[in-house]
C-alpha cells in the first residue's frame, strides 16, 4: 500500500520493495518512480526478492543499492550486483539496472 502512495505522490525513488503488489508496480511506472531494489538485504535477512523482473516488464526503472546499515551492511556494489542479477529472472537484461 505504502509503494502504491509513493508512485500516486509523484515519489523519486522507493526502496525496500520485498513486499511490493501489483498496483504498487503499476503506480510506480505510471509515477516514473525508480525502484531502488537492495538484494544484498533481502539475501542477509532472508527475506522475498523483489520482483524486479516484473517492475522491468512494466517500464519501472530499476536501480540497485546497498543499503548500508548494521543489519544487512555490504561494503561493496560487486556483491550487490551478482546477488541482484543472480535473483533476476532473464540475465540478458542486467544491463536495464542502473549500477
Amino acid at each position: 500500500m505504502a509503494v502504491q502512495m509513493g508512485g500516486e505522490i509523484g515519489a523519486r525513488a522507493i526502496s525496500h520493495l520485498e513486499e511490493v503488489s501489483d498496483a504498487g508496480v503499476k503506480a510506480m511506472a505510471d509515477a516514473g518512480t525508480i525502484a531502488v531494489l537492495l538484494p544484498t538485504t533481502a539475501y542477509m535477512l532472508r527475506l522475498k526478492s523483489p520482483p524486479a523482473r516484473q517492475m522491468i516488464d512494466a517500464g519501472v526503472t530499476v536501480a540497485l543499492g546497498s543499503d548500508f546499515n548494521p543489519n544487512a551492511h555490504c561494503l561493496a556494489m560487486v556483491p550487490v550486483r551478482y546477488i541482484g542479477v543472480k535473483n533476476s529472472s532473464r540475465q540478458e537484461h542486467c544491463s536495464r539496472y542502473l549500477i
